[in-house]
């Protein structure tokens, strides 16, 4: 009686592993990562017309007095660097403050523009 119910109770962990393990790979594969959630929101012509206001500062031409270029920036990168300072991850006060104000909407809108236009070069 004992090595039967302790082959139940081995034949029940080996399913319960077995199953959570498929599981958790069917999940995996399904799970898109933040930035390209964020992305997927996005809309290019709505980033070209928020994007007016970054050219002030972030020129087409490339870096300028410290400030880089973000036109050709990969969307995901991009996205990645907004969220860091609108957590305030990143140091920068001038960018915190303006990434704190966009929602994610805008931030995809945003990367999905500056990924498509030119890097300078």
């Amino acid at each position: 009686m004992k090595i039967l119910l302790f082959v139940i109770f081995l034949l029940t962990s080996f399913c319960k592993f077995a199953f959570s393990n498929e599981q958790q790979i069917i999940a995996e594969d399904d799970i898109e990562s933040d930035e390209q959630k964020i992305i997927a929101m996005g809309d290019i012509e709505y980033g070209e017309y928020l994007g007016a206001e970054c050219a002030a500062c972030h020129h087409q031409s490339g870096a300028s007095e410290g400030i880089p270029a973000i036109n050709g920036m990969d969307a995901e990168v991009f996205v990645a660097l907004m969220i860091a300072y609108r957590s305030k991850v990143m140091e920068n006060p001038v960018m915190q403050m303006i990434a704190g104000r966009l929602d994610d909407e805008q931030i995809g809108s945003l990367a999905l523009y500056f990924s498509t236009l030119e890097p300078p070069k």
